[in-house]
């Protein structure tokens, strides 16, 4: 079993940021190698003083370290590494990622195709009710709606994947065991169920505002593309879009009415080349293509550099039961005996390949 106390402890010394926790696992392999380093060795590390190499020589205090994983477990959370397979694929992409996670709930494989939806904390009714129905209309076809459990525009996106049963995971910028803010407490006990609660923040740390752009890069990181809908120019939300952009991700935006204050953040965005976007078919259109990395997609196999396979592989659980003739969503979940969700994501990322196609009435054909 893996040793999360040298995580927490290494993370913990004073000074060891992201960057050089990654240099000290670049030069060790792991956080237990590290403490067990001679101080010689540990300040040849660029950044490491001679004061951070004492402490991190001394350090004694793993009694605490794990009174804090106890209490963790006692919050019904769990600290997932990025070296268990749990731990979100598309996060170790970005640069210098959370060494762990302080999680409640599950992540699942399928969490691999994911979309952010985010948008200002005091949207008007149009904002609301566009973004609960391209939440809604997202989770419907297997895509995970991620957001930042904030008022607004965030609460809209959980709840429309929440209503229409689908994957949600919610960043905070506070530790777990705070409810931020406090009238989102339904949606936070909620989340865990159909997805998770994600922190990187201690247990008991505030929602302070230089917590939220640290939280918005992992909303970024952990989607294939971010959805604006309603913002200013200046705001949250554009620290969401500048990682998105440093991260790959694509970027799209809701326009809305020329006269409003929170069309101005996506009209600029739209202006500046992003995907306006009307309908969820926009945001699915954009994702990139042979995306996925675990084991949902394994089966879909990867495009080829010279051009895209024109029939699925042999492997994939759900060709036998697709072909000329629509066939229903129902009878693919009966027909393959697969979970709902993991049908409706592959029919997706099968869409996306241009290898199936939609009917009305949720119906499935392969293309010619």
């Amino acid at each position: 079993m893996l040793d999360k106390l040298p995580w927490l402890a290494l993370r913990g010394i004073p000074g060891v940021g992201l960057v050089l926790f990654q240099r000290l696992m670049q030069a060790w392999g792991s956080p237990a190698a590290v403490f067990k380093a001679p101080s010689g060795e540990l300040r040849s590390i660029k950044g490491v003083s001679p004061a951070m190499a004492q402490a991190i020589r001394n350090f004694r205090d793993w009694g605490l370290m794990e009174a804090q994983l106890s209490q963790l477990k006692a919050q019904g959370a769990e600290m997932i590494t990025q070296e268990e397979p749990s731990f979100p694929v598309r996060l170790k992409e970005i640069p210098y990622p959370p060494p762990f996670l302080f999680v409640r709930g599950t992540l699942k494989p399928e969490d691999d195709l994911a979309v952010a939806l985010v948008g200002t904390r005091g949207p008007s009714y149009y904002g609301l009710k566009t973004c609960r129905r391209l939440a809604g209309a997202l989770a419907a076809r297997g895509v995970t709606v991620v957001s930042g459990l904030a008022r607004g525009i965030d609460t809209a996106a959980h709840q429309g994947a929440l209503e229409n049963s689908g994957r949600t995971l919610a960043v905070l910028g506070c530790g777990l065991d705070i409810i931020y803010p406090p009238e989102n407490r339904e949606l936070y006990e909620k989340i865990p169920e159909q997805g998770a609660l994600i922190s990187e923040f201690p247990l008991s740390t505030p929602p302070e505002g230089k917590n939220f752009p640290i939280r918005n890069r992992l909303i970024s990181g952990l989607s294939l593309g971010v959805v604006v809908v309603e913002a200013g120019v200046r705001s949250g939300t554009s620290i969401t879009v500048q990682y998105a952009l440093d991260q790959g991700r694509e970027v799209m935006a809701v326009p809305g009415p020329i006269d409003s204050p929170t069309s101005v953040g996506p009209h600029s965005l739209i202006q500046q080349g992003a995907k306006l976007v009307r309908e969820v078919e926009d945001i699915l259109q954009e994702l990139p293509v042979g995306a996925g990395r675990g084991p949902l997609f394994a089966a879909l196999g990867r495009v080829a550099e010279k051009g895209s396979p024109t029939r699925l592989p042999v492997e994939d659980p759900l060709l036998p039961f697709l072909g000329s003739e629509p066939v229903q969503l129902e009878e693919l979940v009966q027909a393959s005996r697969l979970p709902a969700q993991e049908v409706m994501s592959r029919l997706t990322i099968l869409e996306l390949q241009g290898l199936i196609r939609e009917l009305p009435g949720k119906c499935y054909v392969l293309e010619n």
